[in-house]
């Protein structure tokens, strides 16, 4: 249950957040494919940008929106930004 005024609402718990940093990504940045280096959450604080995972599929972001990047295997994810795109980084302690 969550917290009042949304009762229904579920937490998850992400575990413990072990870093946090801020990136930021120029316009036209494209990043070729890659996988996360461990499990992480990105919060886009500005800017827009593209993410495209290996089995086609593609997302544009923008700010407030959140990804979990946990394709720790495989061919891994092409990032892209559109704008200016500054970004918070969030790790947590490994299981």
């Amino acid at each position: 249950m969550g917290p009042p005024p949304n009762p229904a609402g579920k937490v998850s718990d992400f575990g413990a957040v072990t870093s946090m940093c801020s990136f930021f990504v120029p316009a036209g940045t494209e990043a070729p494919a890659h996988n996360a280096p461990q499990p992480y959450v990105v919060i886009v604080l500005s800017g827009e940008g593209d993410v495209a995972t290996s089995n086609g599929e593609a997302r544009r972001f923008g700010p407030g929106e959140v990804i979990f990047c946990n394709d720790l295997t495989g061919k891994g994810h092409v990032t892209r930004a559109s704008t200016d795109m500054l970004l918070a980084f969030v790790n947590r302690v490994n299981s």
